[in-house]
């Protein structure tokens, strides 16, 4: 039900933002049709190589305090050698946070080409994505290597940095740090962790099979109990209850990986009515922005309505479980006075995604570090030019 509302508030913001593009335009300025990221980094520019953060973004204020910190760890590792800057892919997230913030964010393509006028002669593009999918492989293979790299400047030398969940070990990191976090609170078989991931819509994409390896890998470390459950909120198999992808209407049977499959045969095997189990819900995304707030605590539903709240309806991950009976823990949530606050508050939200946790954060950082001294990690699309 709450979908609707927030596609129409987005839908707004987007002609608001539109027309407001519009109005600041002017056909007769030759300034109007400059790349707006150029000024700004002729202006910092200190290095020959420049790091370029890569995310989709986000349109709520708790997510900006993350990404200050992760630009502040990676200054703190690489400023003496290079200048760090934050992109998003998304126009929308863009043009939110410059409205809240009164700051400048620019696109991943407009650093880019900044950077190449500029005269930088190494890029290097860390991406803040979690798992290797459609978001992630767009940025790298059409933005950065096909438009950037070989179209536009096959001269600039450019190091592609992986993704959070590159490797098992990456694996067996991020599981090991939210297991620590959540390890007391898993203790008995009455209480469950539950994680909200993004996911591919598209099956083609192995990228989805990650959230089946985190599961897999936190189950490993609850003593027998595995009380650790992973779904998505964009991957059909791994919905809260399954969707038909061709129909976009629920599946009349539930397929094991969704997350009511799980719930339920856990609490059958496990001789427990949901009414004993208490659930802690958290995003497995990097920042806990639009999806986090509304599909996985539903801040704003009515909950007067969660008779209606079925497993297969179109209610948050929170009101379904009450719903189904179980308890939810409000620890790590939104302050239920603040919850009507327009896209968020920028301090006192509890909500904890993965880029809130140190040693998660330094998992992107150590994917740059690995591969910043390999000259044949560094690329550029010089090779990929027609012959004369």
């Amino acid at each position: 039900m709450n979908k609707l509302k927030y596609c129409l508030m987005a839908a707004t913001l987007l002609v608001a933002t539109s027309i407001g593009f519009t109005s600041c335009s002017d056909d007769d300025d030759p300034e109007s049709t400059m790349n707006p990221a150029e000024a700004e980094v002729k202006a910092n520019k200190k290095h020959d190589t420049a790091i370029l953060l890569c995310s989709f973004g986000s349109t709520y204020n708790e997510a900006t305090p993350i990404y200050d910190q992760i630009v502040s760890e990676f200054k703190a590792e690489f400023g003496n050698q290079a200048d760090v800057y934050l992109s998003f892919s998304s126009n929308t997230c863009i043009g939110r946070l410059e409205a809240i913030r009164n700051e400048a964010y620019y696109h991943i393509d407009d650093w880019l080409n900044a950077f190449a006028e500029a005269g930088y002669s190494k890029v290097a593009v860390q991406s803040l994505h979690v798992i290797p999918g459609e978001e992630y492989l767009s940025v790298m293979n059409t933005t950065v290597k096909k438009n950037f790299m070989i179209r536009d400047y096959p001269h600039v030398n450019v190091l592609k940095s992986a993704n959070l969940l590159d490797s098992d070990e990456d694996t067996e990191d991020v599981a090991t740090a939210l297991y620590n976090h959540y390890k007391s609170d898993l203790a008995d078989k009455k209480h469950i962790l539950l994680l909200m991931g993004h996911g591919n819509p598209n099956d083609s994409y192995n990228a989805n099979q990650k959230y089946a390896d985190i599961e897999v890998a936190m189950q490993a470390k609850t003593g027998g109990i595995n009380n650790v459950f992973v779904g998505t909120v964009d991957y059909g198999k791994m919905l809260f209850w399954p969707w038909d992808e061709k129909t976009k209407k629920p599946l009349a049977t539930p397929n094991p990986e969704c997350i009511y499959s799980k719930l339920t045969k856990y609490c059958a095997d496990n001789n427990l009515q949901p009414e004993e189990v208490t659930v802690y819900l958290a995003p497995f995304m990097s920042i806990a922005g639009d999806h986090a707030h509304n599909d996985l605590w539903g801040l704003g539903d009515d909950d007067t309505e969660i008779e209606l709240a079925t497993p297969q309806s179109d209610y948050s991950w929170r009101m379904k479980l009450q719903h189904m009976g179980f308890k939810i823990d409000n620890t790590e949530t939104h302050p239920a006075d603040k919850a009507d606050a327009d896209h968020g508050i920028e301090s006192g939200c509890k909500i904890k995604a993965l880029g809130d946790f140190p040693e998660i954060r330094k998992i992107w950082l150590n994917h740059l570090k690995e591969n910043w001294n390999d000259s044949d990690a560094w690329e550029n699309g010089e090779d990929y030019q027609p012959e004369a």
